[in-house]
């Protein structure tokens, strides 16, 4: 072990001696290293891009500059990271050996030790766009001007007497008060104010100018020493003056020349993805016809929320991206097939895509609505869509997902948004379903007047990158992208192309000639046309009629006339769309049917009309208790059906447990308290709409028989 532990020293010495050769070190220097081989150096935590941080991790220039001289001395650095005042008085307190970024002042020579600059930044003035004109520092005068507390300047600045500074600890919040106009003017390093401005998407903000001043040009970044360790100073010295010319050009290439200051902060990549980025033309497929989300302006260029994004993860990963033209959404599903491209800048994630794409995060969410002609009544549940042509765009997300959930709606494929609104306004398509947004942008434009918003589907559109299979660098890389996006980058993007479309200004002037024109002109012709129109209006009217008296028709004729809940007929016909949809998808379903207890006493001692209130508030607690997904009804009589769609037996008895008991609890008025009994049947292979209905109805009778007020399931 003596043995062992010799050779180590020796080693160690060895390292230390052939270290200190490179850089002609003195025996007294060798000895001092030897002897004191870690040193406490003082750091900031947010002055970048010299020492900060990225996901917890301290980088930047510095770091990368203490590793150097540390390989070429053998010295280890400990580090203490805090902000400037802290670590500023821990050094002049000689709590640790050194400190980082510190500038040559006289003042600060009692206490310091300076080494050569190893960077110089320019100092700044930065003030508010609403400032008015600077000229020059005399424009500062009586104002407020933040500082960062104990920095260089200081002194001089408060030698010229003529603004009143206000001192902060760090360069976050002396930003941010200039924003907020709290100061008029601040005074910081080129480098580390434009960082946060970039970063934190501050709009208001522009350079004045230069600082100039008698003994101040430049912020002169320095290591610092406490005066009583003149051998580590002279260490430091040492190592700095080795560093070559190409070694210091590629450290401020690395942290200075090449930082991605873009909205949004640093993207880390590692070295395969930055020469995937390098080396290649990212290309990509659009939606042409998808505006306000992505399509193509008069130029045929790529414009649209899409093109927004895409000018930003251009400017995060200094990446060329090509768009590949096509015809229609169709077709970029067919090239990326084909890999004539390799990404959808905006796409849905579905099982079926996922077989030949990856997609990142979603980055937008918009609701899916229906357009109609105006006179058509508003539309409470997609199920009102029953029988009517609806379309929506070939090849979209939704086509086969709204198949599946609702077999019964009538999709028609078209190849546009302009094709379907415009078959909806010639009354070839009742509806047409597609985005809140698209939808809004296109009645803009083209439509004011004719078509309207008649109702929400309850699913929302979730909006990816889409990457094809095998390009898992690209995947990777667009992910830490969109990562990066903020909510501020989001709103700025929204409020271009969403309120700006919405909110399209009339020309007045124009709209007042063409009114008076048409005045005149009606004046003229009125007499001759008064008959013709009056019967004309009659004819609409009519026709209007009995458009909605045959809508009204068809309500009734599914609806129970006292509680307005499905009537059984309906309720029929749910029930074959289910059992078609499990004999095509296998996607099971649960049917509870609910009697009310002893109803018949209801009716005997409180008569008919108290009795068809009870049914009546009954029908309302099943409605506000039922999902979305869910279908109610009345059977007949005293009787209800539930169809719980996508079900499994625990969440439908669950259902009704929590149904059974707030009727229970519920206070009937002057008849008082009312129970109820639950038979609930869940889907059996081969089973037909009459035997599920058979064993919901024998579990209903179990549940009389054992007592009422309970709640039976048979499978």
């Amino acid at each position: 072990m003596k043995t062992l532990f010799i050779q180590i020293l020796i080693i160690f010495c060895f390292s230390i001696n052939a270290l200190a050769d490179s850089l002609k070190l003195t025996k007294e220097e060798k000895e001092f290293i030897a002897s004191n081989p870690v040193i406490k150096v003082a750091m900031m935590p947010d002055f970048t891009p010299f020492t900060y941080y990225i996901n917890s991790t301290p980088v930047g220039f510095e770091h990368d500059l203490l590793n150097m001289i540390s390989q070429r001395t053998g010295l280890q650095f400990e580090k203490k990271i805090d902000k400037w005042t802290n670590i500023y008085t821990s050094f002049k307190n000689k709590e640790v050996d050194m400190i980082t970024s510190i500038s040559y002042k006289k003042y600060r020579e009692p206490f310091t030790t300076f080494t050569s600059a190893y960077y110089e930044i320019p100092i700044m003035i930065f003030v508010r766009d609403s400032f008015g004109e600077y000229n020059g520092i005399k424009s500062l005068k009586d104002k407020k001007v933040g500082v960062l507390k104990d920095v260089f300047y200081v002194k001089e600045l408060e030698n010229l007497e003529t603004m009143n500074l206000v001192f902060y600890d760090n360069y976050a919040d002396l930003t941010k008060d200039l924003v907020f106009g709290k100061i008029a003017a601040l005074i910081q390093n080129l480098t580390n104010i434009n960082y946060l401005i970039k970063k934190n998407l501050y709009s208001n903000l522009k350079l004045a100018s230069e600082l100039t001043l008698p003994n101040t040009k430049k912020e002169d970044l320095r290591f610092g020493v406490q005066p009583e360790k003149p051998l580590l100073s002279s260490i430091l010295q040492k190592a700095l003056t080795s560093i070559t010319s190409k070694e210091k050009e590629a450290l401020v290439t690395k942290w200075i020349g090449s930082i991605k200051e873009y909205k949004g902060g640093h993207i880390e990549l590692n070295k395969e993805e930055k020469a995937y980025v390098n080396t290649n033309i990212i290309k990509y497929c659009i939606n042409p016809d998808g505006l306000p989300f992505e399509g193509l302006n008069e130029k045929d260029e790529h414009s649209g929320m899409s093109s927004d994004y895409y000018n930003l993860f251009e400017k995060m990963l200094s990446a060329k991206f090509e768009l590949v033209k096509t015809k229609n959404w169709n077709e970029s599903i067919t090239f990326i097939k084909q890999h004539k491209c390799d990404m959808l800048a905006l796409g849905m994630e579905t099982p079926q895509r996922k077989k030949y794409l990856n997609f990142t995060s979603s980055y937008l969410e918009v609701p899916l609505v229906v357009a109609t002609r105006v006179n058509v009544p508003f539309i409470n549940n997609i199920l009102d869509l029953e029988g009517e042509r609806i379309g929506i765009i070939k090849g979209d997300a939704f086509v086969k997902i709204l198949r599946q959930k609702y077999p019964s709606l009538n999709l028609i494929e078209v190849t546009n948004i302009k094709e379907g609104l415009d078959k909806v306004k010639d009354g070839k398509l009742f509806g047409y379903i597609d985005t809140l947004a698209s939808i809004g942008y296109e009645f803009q434009q083209n439509y004011f007047g004719e078509l309207k918003i008649a109702g929400k589907i309850s699913e929302n559109l979730k909006l990816s990158i889409a990457v094809v299979k095998e390009d898992k660098t690209l995947l990777t890389i667009l992910q830490k992208s969109v990562n990066k996006i903020t909510n501020e980058m989001h709103r700025e993007i929204f409020r271009k192309w969403i309120p700006i479309k919405y909110q399209k200004g009339v020309d007045y002037a124009l709209v007042w000639e063409i009114s008076i024109t048409a005045i005149l002109l009606i004046v003229l012709i009125i007499y001759w046309n008064r008959k013709l129109m009056q019967t004309n209006n009659l004819l609409k009217q009519a026709k209007k009629d009995i458009q909605e008296k045959n809508k009204e028709l068809k309500r009734l004729a599914i609806t129970d006339k006292l509680t307005n809940l499905y009537n059984r007929r309906k309720l029929d016909e749910l029930l074959h769309t289910e059992l078609n949809r499990y004999e095509r998808f296998k996607h099971p379903f649960g049917v509870a049917i609910i009697d009310i207890d002893h109803f018949k006493k209801v009716n005997d001692s409180f008569g008919h009309q108290a009795g068809d209130k009870v049914l009546v508030e009954i029908s309302d607690i099943l409605k506000t208790h039922i999902r979305k997904t869910d279908f109610v009804g009345r059977f007949g009589g005293e009787e209800f059906v539930i169809i719980c769609p996508e079900s499994q037996e625990e969440g439908v008895y669950n259902l009704m447990e929590i149904i059974r008991k707030d009727i229970e609890k519920y206070d009937f008025g002057k008849i008082g308290k009312i129970t109820t009994s639950f038979g609930v049947a869940i889907l059996k292979e081969n089973d037909t709409v009459e035997s599920i209905l058979k064993r919901a109805d024998e579990a209903l009778y179990e549940s009389k028989n054992s007592g009422r007020n309970r709640v039976t399931v048979k499978g």
